[in-house]
């Protein structure tokens, strides 16, 4: 009974603000959606996640890619940093000294190969060796080895067929999205991207030539004819405007899909052991607490 009424009393003070308390601004640091501005996106971010008070205003502030986001963590410039369910475990087992402090359920969301609008053939081609992948358990097999208890053990090298005489598709991976998207200590693009495309290049009998760039580039890549695809750009089931994908670009099918988010933060000094009690009363300051 007496967690019932400890859990009520949080459902009620996250619904109706306490008179005179001062709003509160907590602000999440993600990778760039490219389809989307910082003021739109928190507003539909506010809308869809954020809990029911008006003593907390969301705002969202874009990065290029991951290095610039951990650095914003340390800094202050952000509360927590927002990634996909697999790459947050990654960077927690990598960094002690992060630790996750909000788990959301995005309702579907996955990540796909992204292609000039102008080439429909290599986009469908793409898609249809992800079906073939995913119908005999490739894709299964793939996310087993390299996804896995992420970040515990380093991935294995991954080799690319050649064929004489056959076409390159130059793909552009980011490193940006661990281990999804990997890069070795040295900057050499590894894991599970590299096992996917080299899967795919085997299966069309083309040739892949990576190359490296940060996420915040992925569209000027493909507009600038320097890339032919673009490792992931990020899907949200069912939507009709899509925030990461925009005018000028078409992508695959999905080849990786997850359903949750994870905020991460620096790791606080909690002050002894937790409760719900503490939590109840200092919700605002536990959610946005450096």
């Amino acid at each position: 009974m007496k967690k019932f009424l400890l859990t009520l009393s949080l459902l009620i003070s996250l619904a109706v603000p306490s008179a005179g308390l001062e709003k509160r601004v907590i602000t999440l640091g993600m990778l760039e959606k490219l389809n989307s501005t910082e003021e739109s996106f928190s507003q539909e971010w506010q809308k869809s996640f954020a809990p029911n008070n008006e003593l907390l205003e969301v705002r969202v502030k874009f990065f290029p890619n991951l290095n610039a986001l951990q650095m914003a963590l340390s800094a202050g410039e952000i509360n927590h940093i927002v990634l996909p369910e697999v790459s947050a475990e990654y960077l927690m087992n990598q960094n002690p000294e992060y630790e996750s402090v909000l788990v959301l359920h995005s309702g579907g969301m996955g990540l796909a190969f992204g292609f000039r609008a102008d080439n429909q053939e290599l986009c469908s081609k793409f898609s249809e060796a992800i079906g073939q992948m995913r119908s005999d358990w490739t894709l299964s097999a793939l996310e087993g080895m390299y996804l896995a208890s992420a970040g515990k053990n380093p991935p294995k090298p991954v080799g690319f067929a050649k064929f004489d005489g056959a076409e390159t598709v130059r793909a552009a991976v980011t490193g940006d999205l661990p281990p999804v998207d990997f890069m070795a200590d040295d900057g050499t693009p590894a894991g599970f991207s590299t096992a996917v495309l080299a899967e795919v290049g085997k299966r069309l009998g083309v040739n892949i030539e990576i190359m490296s760039i940060e996420s915040g580039a992925r569209s000027s890549a493909l507009a600038s004819g320097r890339a032919d695809v673009v490792f992931w750009y990020e899907v949200v089931k069912g939507a009709e405007n899509q925030p990461d994908i925009p005018e000028g670009v078409i992508v695959s099918v999905p080849y990786y899909e997850w359903e949750k988010f994870i905020h991460l933060r620096k790791k606080v000094d909690k002050g002894g052991s937790w409760s719900w009690n503490i939590f109840s009363r200092d919700f605002l300051d536990f959610y946005i607490h450096n």
